[in-house]
């Protein structure tokens, strides 16, 4: 990571029961989570088998995926964490599908700005980069725009929660803070804290930090709170595949419950249309049986 501080780089429910949960094809399709299968089977948990798939590569690197809405600073943030101008950055849509670099033994994500596309297209990318791909989230709110809105609260909270089980950490991090007042970034950062419940908030400005690193004024690098961010984001890092661990096991032993029970439905369905199909052959040859008797009645009469 080529920046002033190098000397800190970011890198330092039980099975199911019965003979359907016990059939090798649950048990392959646990396993191996065929997102065929899952679609069609438990299509509610299509995501979860994504993210599951994601996790059997134990060795992929890190992945940390800036998200949040359109012109919020997600790629100037980026851009100064890895140290170069790698992510576009314009006043212009300029992302719209999860932009990608690997540095210092980390996957960034820059994902599309939300609600930026009506077609929810960009939507679509930035919570697959989220909630399939990312081992950390940043979640991005400019100081400029106030407090957060609904969309926003509303995934944050999806966020908060998805950290308390999965162990995936998540940040919400208040960028643009040199275009606010300190006492209005102050009630600013009270009603964004208190908005964001268990999850920490970081002001920063990559501006200053930039400006920081360029003209060595240590004072103003500080002041960006971006080696705070970074620290964080270091900390996380270090966890990740612990994390990973714990989350592959539980979403294994979920995953392969909720097949199992689909399984368990489905093999009950087949048996009751089975019992059904039975019934009604047996009607059949018992009406035929009978059509055949009247018949050799009727001939015999004659």
């Amino acid at each position: 990571m080529a920046v002033s501080d190098r000397q800190s780089p970011v890198i330092c429910v039980q099975p199911g029961r019965g003979d359907a949960a016990r059939s090798p094809f649950v048990i392959h399709c646990a396993e191996s989570m065929d997102l065929t299968v899952i679609s069609e089977l438990i299509p509610e948990h299509a995501a979860d088998a994504a993210r599951f798939k994601q996790l059997v590569d134990a060795g992929k690197l890190p992945v940390v995926t800036v998200l949040g809405k359109f012109n919020h600073g997600k790629s100037t943030l980026l851009n100064e964490l890895i140290g170069q101008r790698v992510f576009a950055v314009s006043d212009a849509r300029q992302t719209t599908n999860l932009d990608a670099c690997d540095e210092d033994g980390v996957r960034w994500l820059d994902a599309p700005g939300l609600d930026a596309d009506v077609e929810s297209e960009d939507d679509r990318h930035a919570l697959r980069g989220s909630w399939e791909e990312a081992d950390i989230r940043l979640f991005v709110h400019s100081a400029r725009e106030g407090e957060l809105d609904g969309s926003e609260k509303a995934l944050l909270a999806e966020l908060a929660a998805d950290a308390g089980h999965s162990r995936r950490a998540a940040l919400v991090v208040v960028t643009q803070i040199e275009e606010v007042g300190e006492e209005t970034l102050a009630g600013i950062l009270r009603i964004i804290k208190e908005q964001a419940g268990s999850l920490e908030v970081i002001p920063v400005s990559a501006i200053r930090y930039r400006r920081g690193r360029e003209g060595g004024k240590q004072l103003l690098i500080e002041k960006s709170g971006m080696l705070v961010l970074r620290e964080r984001i270091a900390h996380a890092v270090r966890q990740v595949f612990a994390a990973r661990a714990e989350e592959r096991r539980m979403m294994g032993i979920v995953l392969r419950a909720r097949l199992a029970s689909a399984s368990a439905d489905r093999y009950g369905r087949l048996k009751t249309l089975t019992a059904r199909r039975n019934g009604l052959m047996a009607h059949f040859k018992q009406e035929f049986e009978k059509l055949q008797a009247d018949i050799h009645d009727k001939i015999g009469a004659t």
